[in-house]
């Protein structure tokens, strides 16, 4: 039909073969034709004989109710301009769609930069943090181990300090000690030769200078134990006097109140040295 129309109305189609020509001639047609078949009935209906009415019995009868199904309506047809512009607007959505899709995709890029950038900046901080921890645990030790260095240098030089006042203070005390051992010593000794003295008798060959050294062995209580010549002086009888003198002079019993230690360091075992001057006829 649309050839046919078109060999028809060639001039009125060949203004624009994308216009609505088709669409309108379609239009006219259709409207063409119905008049046509109203035309015919109507012919038909005035040549009709007319029948008298005949009695018809009637009775009342339900009929199923019809459920009339909707009529699909006839989508118009669109134009070329319209699926374009219904495409353009497709295109510019899906554009629009992959933009916002582009963009959201960067914004989530950089939301996960920006999340690593700060896990990196906590561990950073973290990091330092415990460095720190670190540094002021290590500066806490050291001031600690100072103040032990310094603790420890005190009390050794107070331990020294005691050590050299004790050292001075036993040092004074054996010297004290020495002193007195000395002036016992020296008392009791005096004391053997001046009884040693008070026993001896000259004898006519001694002379002055003449110079004997006896050894005396002695008990704590005085007794005399043993008597040695250690050096001579060259009188026999000079020395013979001196022994006996010695013997007459025992037992030395003074030497009970001497302190044993003071005894057993200068008095078991002492020498004499007699000369005839320093005795007593």
């Amino acid at each position: 039909m649309k050839r046919w129309f078109n060999s028809a109305f060639p001039a009125f189609l060949a203004r624009d073969s994308d216009s609505y020509g088709f669409a309108i001639a379609l239009s006219l047609i259709l409207h063409i034709t119905l008049f046509l078949v109203l035309i015919v009935n109507w012919n038909a209906e005035s040549s009709m004989r007319i029948s008298p009415p005949m009695p018809i019995s009637a009775a009342l009868v339900s009929l199923p109710k019809v459920v009339e199904k909707p009529t699909a309506t006839k989508k118009p047809v669109q134009s070329q301009a319209e699926k374009k512009r219904k495409e353009e607007t497709k295109r510019q959505a899906e554009a629009k769609k992959k933009a916002e899709a582009k963009r959201k995709a960067e914004q989530q890029k950089k939301e996960q930069e920006r999340q690593k950038a700060l896990a990196l900046k906590r561990e950073a901080e973290k990091k330092r943090e415990e460095l720190r921890r670190k540094e002021e645990a290590a500066r806490e030790r050291q001031e600690q181990e100072r103040h032990r260095q310094e603790k420890e240098r005190k009390r050794k030089e107070k331990e020294a300090l005691e050590r050299a006042l004790a050292a001075e203070q036993e040092a004074l005390k054996e010297a004290q000690q020495l002193e007195h051992d000395q002036l016992e010593q020296a008392k009791y000794a005096a004391l053997i030769k001046s009884l040693t003295s008070q026993n001896w008798n000259r004898p006519p060959s001694a002379r002055n200078n003449m110079v004997t050294e006896v050894r005396i062995s002695l008990s704590p209580f005085g007794d005399v134990q043993d008597i040695t010549m250690v050096k001579s002086s060259g009188n026999d009888e000079f020395d013979r006097s001196v022994i006996q003198a010695i013997r007459r002079a025992e037992p030395f019993t003074e030497l009970k109140d001497l302190d044993r230690r003071i005894f057993n360091q200068y008095f078991r075992r002492i020498t004499f040295r007699f000369r005839p001057e320093d005795l007593v006829k």
